[in-house]
């Protein structure tokens, strides 16, 4: 019984008291002592009845009492559990707006409970994505029920007066009874170191897939280098070891132009064996990052006509080299032994490639940040399906099966052009011959004077 139902029964008794009251009036007492007797029974059963009304409140009184502690209890553990939630937890609106957070969430955005309760939170989001955290948070609020409970996502969220963070939250819905929406319940971790160990992780296994893919490679390259060069230095020495024991044995015999030819042939063995062990060696310095780039001044015209020189020399006059000097550049920074090292190269395939009689052409020009270098045959050319693996440590065309060779040359030029910042490019067709432009740019990086370099050059490679 509530308090209405007791005021309307005390009301219902004062109408009944009222009634016997009037009547008692038209009557002497004396002459109907039975309505006396009527009138206090009437009373104590209205008496009783408050009576037992009164006891019934109390006892919802008591009941009331007792769900309000079992309540204030209730609140207290609720308040204790999410204070002692370790992560951030946050109560808001629909709209986003924080009512509720505790420490950790305080200690997360590195602003007190007090300022932090009426702030929107999407505000917290780094500038890039706001909008989207906007959007998110439009998209949850306008779902029809009950279709979400739960949703997951990172965040990136910028404390106050801190660097941003990377946040794992996970956001619920607070319903009515009708199941409306009318809140949101959030749970925020900072999750940015775990993500920088990820990513330290992520970074220590591709170094160490790195690491072992180039083990295997520099592994596959000692063996192919192995396997080739002892194949490649069978030749030469055998050529050596004939021509010895023919002049030796037969020298005194023989005219003196047959017993030139023979030693011309030594020479040449041993040119090409040096210059296979010079390619050998470049090659392992590179790849112990020992190739040093040293630009010094240089007379580009005097280089190329002493460098040409050499090569007519030990290619024995059996092709022809057309040189065409259009540079008007007479001096310029670049690393001698480098540029040798592109050239020789390059022209060393050109002559091994065509056939005898054929002439080679070689020009020099230059632009305004560089020099220009072209050297063009008309051999056995390229096959296509070669041309973008020709740059590749002892990659060999599929032409060239009959002809000796390493396959290292055009691996070295790459890595010096790469070294002086150029680029290099080829032109070529079957049979029909090739063609490399080489455009190196003009260094200022000067390692000495030019005083000092002419003391480490021959007058030809340099301008006196």
């Amino acid at each position: 019984m509530n308090l209405d139902d007791l005021a309307l029964q005390i009301q219902n008794i004062r109408k009944r008291v009222a009634i016997l009251q009037s009547k008692s009036e038209e009557q002497k007492v004396q002459q109907d002592i039975g309505l006396v007797t009527a009138i206090f029974g009437e009373v104590y059963l209205a008496l009783e009845e408050l009576q037992m009304a009164n006891e019934n409140l109390q006892q919802q009184n008591k009941e009331l009492s007792n769900a309000q502690q079992a309540l204030v209890v209730e609140h207290q553990r609720y308040h204790e559990l999410f204070e002692e939630v370790p992560d951030a937890y946050l109560v808001t609106d629909t709209q986003g707006i924080i009512q509720e957070a505790n420490s950790a969430a305080s200690t997360l955005f590195n602003i007190s409970k007090s300022l932090l309760v009426g702030k929107l939170l999407e505000n917290f989001a780094i500038e890039k994505e706001l909008i989207a955290f906007h959007l998110k948070l439009t998209h949850l609020r306008e779902r029809q029920i009950p279709e979400w409970k739960t949703q997951e996502w990172e965040v990136n969220l910028r404390p106050y007066e801190k660097t941003p963070i990377i946040v794992a939250l996970k956001v619920a819905a607070v319903r009515n009874q009708q199941g409306e929406l009318v809140g949101l319940r959030w749970l925020l971790r900072d999750i940015s170191e775990s993500k920088r160990t990820q990513a330290k992780l992520e970074w220590a296994e591709e170094a160490m897939r790195q690491a072992l893919a180039k083990e295997r490679q520099l592994s596959e390259l000692k063996s192919r280098l192995l396997t080739t060069t002892s194949h490649e230095f069978r030749t030469p020495l055998a050529a050596i070891h004939s021509s010895a024991e023919l002049l030796e044995h037969y020298r005194h015999r023989w005219s003196e132009e047959r017993q030139n030819t023979h030693l011309r042939r030594i020479q040449k063995s041993v040119m090409h064996m040096t210059q296979l062990l010079d390619d050998v060696l470049v090659l392992s310095q590179d790849e112990i990052s020992k190739l040093g780039f040293n630009p010094r001044p240089l007379n580009l015209a005097q280089f190329c006509q002493h460098l040409l020189k050499e090569l007519k020399q030990g290619d024995g006059s059996q092709h022809a080299i057309a040189f065409s000097n259009q540079s008007q550049c007479t001096q310029a920074n670049f690393d001698a032994q480098l540029l040798r090292q592109i050239l020789n190269n390059l022209f060393s395939n050109s002559l091994k490639y065509s056939p005898i009689g054929s002439t080679i052409n070689f020009s020099v020009s230059n632009t305004s940040n560089g020099a220009i270098f072209e050297i063009q045959d008309f051999g056995i050319g390229i096959p296509t399906t070669d041309i973008e693996h020709i740059f590749e440590p002892f990659h060999r065309a599929s032409n060239t099966d009959n002809i000796p060779g390493l396959g290292l040359g055009l691996s070295i030029v790459k890595k010096a052009v790469d070294l002086h910042g150029g680029e290099i490019t080829v032109e070529s067709a079957i049979n029909a011959g090739t063609t490399f432009t080489v455009i190196v740019p003009f260094s200022s990086n000067l390692h000495i004077s030019y005083a000092e370099v002419k003391e480490n050059f021959t007058t030809e490679d340099v301008e006196e």
